[in-house]
Formats: C-alpha cells, sequence, structure tokens
C-alpha cells in the first residue's frame, strides 16, 4: 500500500469517483468560503472590530453626558448671574472665590507661601 493510498482524501475521492475538476472546484469554493468568513470575524471591519467600536461609542456617548451635565451647571451658574435674574448670594460667592474679595467686617489672614518647599529642616 502506498502513501497515496493512505491518504483519506485520495480514498474519499476514489471511492467516490470524483473527478479532478470537481474536486478542484470545492476546494477552491471550501478555500474562498473559509477566507470570506475568517476575515468577516477578525478583519478590518469584522465582528471583534464591530463590537470593539460599540463599546468606544458608548463610552464617549457617557462622556457626553457628563459633559452636557458641566456645560448646563456652568449655564445655570452664569443664567443666575445675568441681570434679569440677578442672585446676588450666587454674585457673592463667585466674587469671594475667583476674585479673592472679602467682606467689610471680615478678617483675611494670609500664609506664607514657600513654594512647596518644607521647612522641617531648620
Amino acid at each position: 500500500m502506498s502513501a497515496l493510498e493512505t491518504n483519506p482524501i485520495y480514498r474519499f475521492v476514489k471511492k467516490h469517483n470524483i473527478s479532478k475538476i470537481l474536486f478542484v472546484a470545492c476546494f477552491v469554493g471550501l478555500a474562498a468560503i473559509s477566507y470570506f468568513v475568517f476575515f468577516m470575524i477578525f478583519g478590518d471591519k469584522g465582528l471583534v472590530k464591530f463590537f470593539a467600536l460599540k463599546q468606544q461609542i458608548e463610552n464617549k456617548e457617557i462622556n457626553k453626558q457628563e459633559l452636557s451635565a458641566k456645560m448646563q451647571e456652568k449655564k445655570n451658574l452664569v443664567k443666575g448671574m445675568s441681570l434679569d435674574s440677578l442672585d446676588l448670594d450666587l454674585v457673592d460667592e463667585q466674587s469671594r472665590k475667583v476674585l479673592g474679595y472679602a467682606g467689610k467686617n471680615e478678617v483675611v489672614i494670609y500664609q506664607k507661601y514657600d513654594g512647596g518647599k518644607n521647612d522641617s529642616n531648620e
């Protein structure tokens, strides 16, 4: 028995009397289908890439919602300081926070800033 006769593909072709052209056509067809299925799953436009991009879109949507909430908060601050609906408490809070203003009867205590150096060695 030769090595060719022990090959299961050769025995299958001989047993079912399949012509060489039909065998080659089936093999090429199977190879083409395998190629397209592989790239449909793992290619640049495949399912793996699709799900990764879908996850990125979900992350971007969450980020967008957070930024929209921050933007709405800032809009409310600006609206509260407009002349039409002036909120004096908000103006006072922002002037103290941003500009460093203090009231007439308030005491301001200044701390010496040493640029982040620690004076524990002196």
